[in-house]
């Protein structure tokens, strides 16, 4: 059977938060290490985190997780560095997951569904919509690894010159939240601690 990665950005500096955002609590637990918690119970062969910023301090926040890393020493020009210091690493690899590691309230279920939706015949691309916003995770098979290892930001171009190739899954919009600034950290402690 295909092996199949998942990659956890982890890479960025939290500019917009001020302060490391990875490192933030939430739930008991550092917010990095819940988000890759929540991919590695999802059940993929294979996962690799890619970290950047203050990655001394992130590995440390992921200790006795089952994961390997990769540190991106470019991340400060972009995210797609990170998909190329990702794809330079899945070499075993028939296909990946791309998650964000700020996406707290996604967990190991939505993964499950993206993994079993590729493993029950995707066309190549399996791409998420919560409501009317397109955002990871997204899966792609190998064919599309070249192009992901030559973007500057996000995958959407991919996603875009592929729509024929694409299987879309609905998620519910509640759950898009990506950690940027104080509010959305606060957002995401009131929703945990409602659930």
């Amino acid at each position: 059977m295909t092996r199949i990665s998942a990659v956890v950005l982890a890479a960025g500096a939290s500019t917009r938060m001020g302060r490391q955002k990875l490192l933030l609590p939430l739930g008991g637990e550092p917010l990095v290490r819940r988000t890759v918690r929540q991919v590695s119970e999802a059940g993929f062969d294979d996962l690799l985190v890619v970290v950047g910023c203050d990655h001394d301090k992130i590995l440390s926040a992921l200790h006795g997780l089952r994961c390997r890393h990769v540190i991106n020493a470019e991340y400060a020009t972009g995210m797609g560095s990170s998909f190329r210091s990702a794809v330079g690493e899945l070499a075993d690899s028939g296909a990946a997951m791309f998650a964000l590691a700020d996406q707290p309230l996604v967990t190991a279920h939505e993964y499950r569904q993206v993994l079993d939706a590729h493993r029950h015949g995707s066309p190549g691309i399996v791409s998420v919509r919560y409501g009317d916003v397109t955002a990871p995770p997204h899966l792609f098979d190998r064919e599309f690894f070249p192009e992901l290892a030559q973007l500057q930001r996000g995958a959407r171009p991919v996603l875009e010159r592929h729509r024929d190739r694409m299987l879309v899954l609905r998620f519910p919009p509640e759950l898009l939240l990506d950690v940027d600034t104080p509010d959305d950290y606060e957002r995401a402690r009131t929703w945990l601690s409602g659930a």
